[in-house]
């Protein structure tokens, strides 16, 4: 009876493919923050431009209303603020997100490894077990022709 193949570090392949899985949703977790703050950026940049349009209408007003002037100055300047830090916030996140990746890359090299020697020892025992069969059948046709042969030989007068 032949016996099956047994990979001995298959608990490890199996842990290798859960800290693969593990790091690509860290990976997927950081893609969906970097856009968030994309996203964050984008809204930003249209309040800016809101407001920029609000102060030229408010500009080209026959007077102007300095304290409300002076407001719109600085809700800009809050804006501008927040996305210059959103946009600090964004490189450090993509910084981030390329250390993530060269880990996740590290941790599908460690499972192919891995994947490849068992593909190796599983071929290797499938070959040695081609091999047995192989000497299992000549053996069987030896004993058949001997037999044969014995046979001839004590028919024959």
């Amino acid at each position: 009876m032949a016996r099956r193949f047994v990979f001995r570090l298959d608990t490890l392949l199996k842990l290798r493919r859960q800290r693969e899985n593990e790091q690509k949703r860290v990976v997927a977790e950081r893609l969906r923050q970097i856009a968030r703050v994309t996203d964050e950026i984008s809204m930003l940049d249209r309040q800016i431009g809101d407001q920029v349009q609000a102060m030229r209408v408010q500009a080209t007003g026959a007077s102007l209303d300095v304290p409300q002037l002076a407001r719109s100055r600085h809700w800009l300047s809050y804006l501008q603020r927040g996305r210059l830090e959103a946009e600090g916030h964004l490189r450090l996140l993509e910084a981030r997100l390329a250390q993530d990746r060269a880990v996740l890359a590290g941790a599908v090299r460690d499972r192919r490894v891995l994947e490849k020697l068992r593909e190796r020892q599983q071929e290797k025992h499938r070959r040695e077990l081609e091999r047995i069969e192989v000497l299992a059948s000549d053996e069987a046709n030896t004993v058949r022709f001997l037999l044969d042969r014995r046979d001839e030989e004590t028919d024959s007068p």
